[in-house]
């Protein structure tokens, strides 16, 4: 093999986008399949538990999924399809295993599409605390009527810098999220109703991650949050209109905020406004209605995706500003620790 011969593979990666752009394409103007809907009705009832586990009041035997029962039962009182739980809330869990599988085993029994946020060791990893960094994923798991789990999504993006006003930049020595695995795509899942995408607390800051599960197919984002204050009202909104879907958000009850917006986010169906109080949401969601928007939404239709390339660049805006200082943590005594 010559020097020349070995190296054509290496050549031709790099000449793509050239060739592609004098050829009137380029990468992101080549078109993207969206697989048809494995099933599809016309509306779905969503349900969202607002609500928290305290694991000191757990009974000797309990576990995570003992607390869940009891809003599973609620929600097929209500008839509900679909229940949002918010994040966190499962604990440590490894796929599969007894507390996986016997969620898996609550939901096929209540005949119910459940949603759940925990903490997801990788395989073959100890599960221990702190836990060893690299190890771990905040992750959302989805599991459907059958009781099998139908998909799930691991957060991309860590939330650091408690100490901050700014939530930035994370302290020397911080752990906590800092040090777990990162997901690179939303979770987007088909269930027995239509496609839904999810994302978790601080990704529905970066606005990509709504729209990148809509324009994968889905019909309803979920977003799943644990944190004090309130999900904002504004964001979820915002995100009904732009991508053509419906939001779903669900809170601890640490917090508040967790809520359901039908399309086009003009108004909430539902939603949890008080600090700290636990709450049970209910909402019928339109899907046939919707799958019109979507058909014919000009947004949709009049994307360019060519043009929006910086958007996948590095930028560093905060370069704009040299004469200003960036918060930055004071000294520490020595042996203190960052608390994380």
């Amino acid at each position: 093999m010559t020097l020349l011969t070995k190296h054509i593979p290496i050549l031709l990666s790099l000449l793509t986008p050239y060739l592609a752009t004098a050829s009137g394409t380029s990468a992101s103007t080549v078109s993207k399949t969206v697989p048809p809907l494995k099933q599809a009705k016309e509306t779905v009832r969503v349900a969202v538990a607002q609500m928290t586990i305290k694991r000191e009041e757990l009974k000797p035997g309990q576990d995570t999924v003992d607390a869940l029962g009891p809003w599973m039962q609620r929600a097929v009182t209500e008839k509900a399809d679909l229940l949002v739980f918010p994040e966190y809330l499962l604990g440590d869990f490894q796929l599969p295993d007894e507390l996986t599988d016997k969620l898996c085993r609550q939901a096929k029994h209540y005949n119910l599409n459940v949603i759940v946020g925990g903490w997801e060791y990788l395989p073959g990893q100890k599960i221990q605390h702190p836990p060893k960094p690299g190890t771990y994923a905040n992750t959302v798991l989805v599991v459907d009527r059958a009781g099998k789990v139908a998909g799930k999504h691991r957060k991309m993006h860590s939330a650091i810098g408690a100490n901050s006003p700014y939530c930035w930049p994370p302290e020397a020595d911080e752990r906590g999220e800092q040090t777990m695995v990162l997901g690179e795509e939303n979770g987007v899942v088909d269930l027995d109703f239509g496609r839904i995408g999810l994302l978790t607390c601080y990704d529905g800051y970066f606005f990509e991650s709504f729209e990148m599960s809509s324009l994968r197919g889905a019909e309803v984002l979920v977003w799943v949050n644990s944190r004090g204050g309130m999900v904002e009202p504004h964001i979820i909104k915002a995100a009904s209109f732009i991508t053509c879907t419906h939001v779903v958000a669900s809170n601890q009850s640490v917090g508040c905020g967790s809520a359901i917006c039908p399309y086009p986010g003009w108004a909430l169906a539902a939603v949890a406004e008080k600090q700290g109080e636990e709450a049970f949401l209910v909402a019928n969601l339109d899907l046939a209605e919707l799958r019109r928007q979507r058909l014919n939404n000009r947004m949709l239709h009049q994307r360019r995706p060519e043009i929006y390339t910086p958007i996948t660049q590095a930028w560093r805006p905060w370069e704009a500003y040299p004469d200003l200082k960036a918060f930055s943590y004071p000294p520490k005594a020595p042996g203190a620790g960052s608390g994380n």
